[in-house]
């Protein structure tokens, strides 16, 4: 596993062996801050031809709706364009966290990514790996 963006709020690795990069969020993001993050996560999706992302929420705090909003409107077609397909989102201790997660993934075009909700990032690798 090869860290490849280090902020307070996020850090981004990514996983050779299953070809998957992993955001893991940590309390609150600004829009700058998840704007930035995000995009760091999509130059390795392309610069490594990744279609796979964990999403580790364990230790975020709830996505405002700004943020809500980049993700389904900006983020998510661009990064479908680029050749994600497949997210695991390890589920987030904070409820209200759960709850904007759960606003997210319902507002994905479902045609078109794979979501799997798990407990662990063991799990979400385990998964991936048969993507």
């Amino acid at each position: 596993m090869d860290l490849e963006y280090d902020q307070k709020h996020c850090k981004i690795y990514y996983h050779p062996d299953i070809q998957a990069v992993h955001l893991e969020w940590n309390g609150f993001s600004t829009p700058a801050q998840f704007k930035e993050a995000c995009g760091r996560a999509l130059e390795l999706i392309v610069a490594k031809k990744s279609s796979k992302v964990i999403a580790d929420n364990r230790k975020s705090s709830v996505v405002s709706q700004e943020n809500q909003d980049y993700l389904t409107n900006v983020w998510f077609p661009a990064a479908f364009e680029k050749g994600y397909r497949s997210s695991a989102i390890v589920v987030a201790e904070n409820v209200l966290n759960q709850m904007s997660v759960k606003n997210i993934v319902q507002k994905m075009d479902q045609g078109k990514f794979e979501v799997q909700h798990c407990q662990s990032v063991d799990e979400a690798r385990d998964w991936l790996a048969s993507k």
